[in-house]
C-alpha cells in the first residue's frame, strides 16, 4: 500500500458502503411472488465481524438506492451500525451521519459504484470504486478494488483499514485466537 492511501486509511473513523454493485454483484432475484433476494459476499460478511471483533473505532453504514428488506435484515446479522434504505439522494443521509458522529469528510471512506455515488465521492476523504463500475464513476476514486463487488471489494478495504492501523498479522493472530 502506498503511503498516501496509508495516510488516508488511518484517518477513516466511518466507512459506508453502497450495496448493490459493491456489496452484492448487483443481480437482484425475484421470486415468483415478488419477493426480492441479493448475493452477499461471505468475505465482506467475515470482514464486518472482524471490525466488531478489534478495536479499531470505526463505524460502519450502508446507503443504498433500493428499498429492500433483504438489505436491512443483512445489516442487522453483521450488526452494522446504520442502514439507509431507498435512498437515492445520498448526500442528505451522508451529513446526518457527520453530524451524528461528529466527524469531518477526511475521517470518512465511501465505496460506490454508480452514478448516485458520486456525490459523495466528491465529499469523502477516500472514495473507493470496483472494477465492475462505469469509467465515468470510477475515475473520481482514489483507489479502485482488485476485487469485484460481490465478490470480496469490502473486505479488500477492510483488510487496508485494519492494515493502516498497525499489524495486520498481530490483528489476525488476535481473532485467531479467539476462535481456538
Amino acid at each position: 500500500m502506498d503511503n498516501i492511501l496509508k495516510e488516508k486509511l488511518e484517518k477513516i473513523k466511518l466507512l459506508i458502503c453502497d450495496v448493490d454493485g459493491v456489496l452484492t454483484d448487483g443481480t437482484l432475484i425475484y421470486t415468483t411472488n415478488g419477493e426480492e433476494a441479493k448475493n452477499f459476499s461471505v468475505l465482506d460478511g467475515v470482514g464486518f465481524h472482524m471490525i466488531n471483533r478489534l478495536d479499531i473505532d470505526l463505524k460502519t453504514a450502508w446507503i443504498t438506492g433500493r428499498e429492500c428488506a433483504t438489505t436491512s435484515y443483512r445489516g442487522e446479522k453483521l450488526k452494522i451500525d446504520r442502514v439507509y434504505n431507498g435512498v437515492i439522494r445520498k448526500i442528505e443521509s451522508y451529513n446526518e451521519l457527520k453530524k451524528d458522529y461528529n466527524l469531518e469528510d477526511h475521517e470518512i471512506c465511501f465505496i460506490g459504484d454508480d452514478i448516485i455515488d458520486m456525490p459523495l465521492f466528491e465529499k469523502v476523504g477516500l472514495a473507493i470504486s470496483v472494477p465492475n463500475a462505469p469509467d465515468y464513476v470510477s475515475k473520481h476514486a482514489h483507489y479502485i478494488t482488485s476485487k469485484a463487488g460481490g465478490h470480496g471489494a469490502v473486505r479488500e478495504v477492510i483488510d487496508l483499514i485494519i492494515s493502516s492501523r498497525g499489524n495486520f498479522d498481530d490483528a489476525i493472530n488476535q481473532l485467531l485466537s479467539e476462535l481456538r
